[in-house]
């Protein structure tokens, strides 16, 4: 479980969320309005590790095209004819349509649409 702890900015008092990730390193958030804010926001971030959603803040601003590419990369496990063809879905599909969202940002609904639209 986090913290919530007041602190004094010259627009008025704040809070501070500070918690664990699932890595056990410790972080924190800050800038919330009201206590209840803060709260909230640390008990939506407890339930998200409980139950495995939590996604680091960090590691979400990572676009999906650079993420994708890195991931095809390490697929050593998987035949030359195999390869070719996931590389070419994440070149010729992934890419050009969800590539420069951030991982944190991307919805289900802009995955099934792949983002370009109705």
């Amino acid at each position: 479980m986090g913290s919530v702890t007041p602190y004094e900015t010259s627009g008025g008092r704040r809070y501070r969320v500070r918690y664990r990730k699932p890595d056990h390193k410790q972080t924190d958030k800050r800038g919330f309005r009201t206590k209840r804010d803060a709260e909230l926001f640390l008990a939506s971030v407890e339930v998200a590790k409980n139950s495995g959603r939590y996604i680091d803040p960090t590691r979400a601003r990572v676009s999906i095209g650079d993420w994708m590419n890195k991931w095809a990369e390490t697929r050593t496990d998987l035949r030359r004819s195999t390869f070719d063809r996931l590389e070419g879905v994440v070149r010729l599909h992934i890419v050009p349509s969800l590539g420069p969202i951030a991982i944190g940002d991307l919805t289900r609904f802009d995955a099934q649409l792949g983002k370009s639209g109705l």
